[in-house]
């Protein structure tokens, strides 16, 4: 946000703030100010080669223009004036560095300016002046990756595009197809909104793979709506249609194909199409096909797509239940739910309150309203105005869900619930089990219309479930493996496509010596012995160079027998696991903190934690203590040194595990505060075991 309700209120601020703080240090810096209906403004002069006097053409444009580099870096990377804490949200924007001079720019405004058209509401559109604005330019568009120098004359007009959530110029993305308003809506899409696209299939495909009676894969049931949009030109696909196939794409497959004349009244058979636009949805849960005609307009798009994109009885998950609406605070007054651990039971469920979904849309589109059920009415009118929705949870993946709603799990169990919500008890719902027989719809009928008309029951009330308990759905490993290959392929492309640039405009030589740099730096950093991190990582002044080489080099136990400077920085701030040891009566080091290791690995993932040992042999200072707590004893310090637990007489034991846990979380037994411990005498000594004066 800019805080400006208009962005040439916001340009206008910037140049008079830079005025004045003197930020202007000569040259041109004058904007060509544009006034509509004045004829001297929409011209300007410049010299040609007989001396006399040409007018140039200013090109006008509805987008905006940037006239400085603060005002660009405000809007465009979202940033406020003194400000460093950069945004990650803002807008996507195509911007067009040009020049009035340039007749290439002449010539593409017009495609310019129906791109900003078609593509308003998905991107933003700006433009800089070249000319006038030399700095800009050169930030924006410089003439090649990493260069200072303004783009060449005869290659403007030249486009830039910056995605949502870019804040530096180093990740702008350069356009480099033709000028033309359908390429660069597809850059728009493909290279800034990464949009999903929406396959164009074939007659022969669509009746294979989306005919009406396909409700199953195999054996697995489909999950996902179907929208098949038939269009009536063999065209590209809209950005609304794309946009809503990327935002829905968790729940909905959507597919194109070219309605002609030669297939029309196969469409008409199968799916109900008579004519083009046209919208069919597949509902595969209930076999329910739904049409609608001349869809075509971004509004009649988007109301389809958030009404149908879910299946006639939809799943309650941490993605979908605000959408479903099975919750108070609302107009939702009773939810019908289901719970089921899947199999056949849940499957009549909801075949059964499938039924009577679309008979309650029959009765509610029925005109004969003397022969219609009193009852039926009364549901029919609360569906269509939302007060009653239907609704079902997979026990299986929300155990604590289901549990909450007192569900009795079973190897192929499944409820009908009621939740009947009221407005005198915020937070509280009457919770009833249905126990008639669900195969009996007109059964199921006469108690949902109980439920919704009766106000005072003997149905238990109970808390309103949290969403809380919602298990969050993860993406799969092919899903993130996927997603990661698609943005190191486009970022490998990018990086090839500029170099390929710069080689050809400057020559190979400058790329190569980059190359070998880049190569010759690596194995310079690489060979160097660096020391380790700080998080529970040995290092060679903080272990005691008499048993140094009995420890792997990649151990994660620190020796805190001698301390130094390191040694107190690493255990600063931080909860200390320390064993106590003897290297002279109970032999090697490493074959008595061997537990110790292996408890430190569990843990490798807190940063909180480090984990050491102290040689008594080495340490005299800390016996006093020991002989308190026990010689093999395993304790826990807290972070300000002054207290600590016993977790046991061994790393090897289950109950030092659960005792750390139980630190982490908070809920430590801390011994009583030690003002004079044996850590501060410890502390006191320097690596040679003098004290310090």
């Amino acid at each position: 946000m800019t805080g400006y309700a208009n962005l040439k209120d916001l340009e206008r601020d910037e140049r008079r703030k830079e005025k004045e703080e003197g930020e202007k240090k000569g040259g041109y810096h004058q904007r060509f100010a544009k006034k509509k209906g004045s004829s001297s403004s929409s011209r300007m002069k410049r010299g040609g080669w007989d001396s006399e006097e040409q007018t140039i053409d200013s090109i006008d444009s509805e987008t905006f223009d940037f006239t400085s580099l603060s005002a660009f870096e405000s809007i465009v990377f979202n940033r406020r004036r003194n400000n460093n804490n950069n945004a990650a949200s803002g807008n996507t924007w195509l911007i067009e560095v040009y020049d009035d001079a340039s007749e290439p720019s002449q010539r593409a405004s017009s495609s310019w300016e129906q791109a900003a058209r078609a593509l308003d509401g998905f991107a933003k559109f700006g433009r800089v002046n070249q000319k006038l604005y030399r700095q800009l330019a050169v930030k924006v568009a410089p003439k090649y990756f990493m260069s200072n120098e303004p783009i060449a004359f005869s290659k403007l007009p030249t486009v830039v595009g910056f995605a949502q959530g870019c804040n530096n110029f180093w990740c702008a993305q350069r356009y480099r197809g033709e000028m033309k308003a359908d390429d660069l809506g597809t850059f728009v899409m493909d290279k800034l909104l990464r949009l999903k696209e929406v396959p164009s299939i074939t007659s022969e495909e669509l009746e294979q793979n989306f005919a009406p009676t396909t409700t199953t894969r195999g054996n697995i049931k489909e999950d996902k709506v179907k929208f098949i949009v038939f269009s009536p030109r063999a065209t590209t696909p809209s950005p609304t249609l794309r946009k809503l196939a990327t935002d829905y794409s968790n729940d909905v497959n959507v597919v194109r194909i070219h309605h002609t004349e030669r297939d029309q009244g196969k469409w008409k058979r199968i799916y109900g199409v008579e004519s083009a636009p046209a919208v069919v949805v597949l509902k595969s849960e209930s076999n329910e096909v739904i049409v609608k005609h001349g869809v075509s307009g971004k509004e009649s798009l988007k109301s389809l797509f958030a009404e149908h994109h879910l299946q006639l009885i939809p799943e309650i998950t941490t993605r979908s239940v605000d959408n479903i609406r099975c919750k108070s605070g609302g107009l939702t007054r009773l939810c019908v739910l289901i719970l089921g651990d899947g199999g056949k039971p849940t499957e009549a469920l909801k075949l059964t309150l499938s039924s009577i979904k679309k008979d309650l849309r029959k009765e509610r589109d029925d005109t004969r309203e003397e022969r219609l059920d009193p009852m039926k009415m009364s549901i029919a009118a609360a569906l269509e105005n939302d007060e009653v929705v239907f609704a079902r949870i997979d026990c299986a993946k929300q155990k604590k869900a289901c549990h909450a709603y007192s569900f009795k799990s079973g190897s192929s169990n499944a409820e009908l619930r009621a939740l009947h919500f009221t407005s005198d008890k915020s937070g509280k719902i009457n919770n009833e089990l249905f126990n008639g027989n669900a195969a009996d719809i007109e059964q199921v009928y006469e108690w949902i219309g109980r439920m919704f008309n009766t106000e005072e029951t003997s149905r238990w009330v109970q808390d309103e479930v949290s969403n809380a308990l919602l298990v969050r759905e993860r993406l799969g490993l092919k899903t993130q493996f996927e997603q990661f290959r698609t943005d190191i392929l486009q970022t490998l492309a990018r990086v090839l496509e500029e170099s390929v640039i710069v080689m050809v405009e400057i020559g190979p030589f400058p790329i190569i010596f980059m190359l070998v740099l880049q190569i010759s730096l690596f194995r310079f950093l690489h060979n160097r012995k660096f020391a380790k991190g700080a998080q529970n990582v040995s290092s060679a002044d903080s272990v005691d160079t008499s048993t140094f080489s009995a420890l792997d080099a990649n151990d994660v136990v620190m020796n805190l027998s001698e301390i130094s400077e390191r040694t107190t920085a690493l255990t600063k701030s931080v909860y200390v696991v320390l064993q106590f040891v003897n290297s002279r009566e109970k032999g090697a080091i490493a074959e008595q903190i061997r537990d110790l290791q292996a408890l430190a690995k569990k843990f490798k993932s807190e940063r909180l934690l480090r984990f050491a040992y102290v040689d008594l042999d080495q340490n005299v200072s800390w016996k006093s203590f020991v002989n308190d707590v026990g010689e093999d004893s395993v304790c826990v310090w807290h972070p300000s040194k002054l207290k600590y637990e016993k977790l046991g007489s061994s790393c090897a034991e289950d109950g030092v595990r659960i005792k750390l846990d139980a630190v982490l979380d908070g809920s430590a037994n801390w011994e009583k505060e030690i003002k004079d411990n044996a850590w501060f005498h410890s502390s006191n000594m320097t690596t040679n075991g003098e004290v310090k004066k």
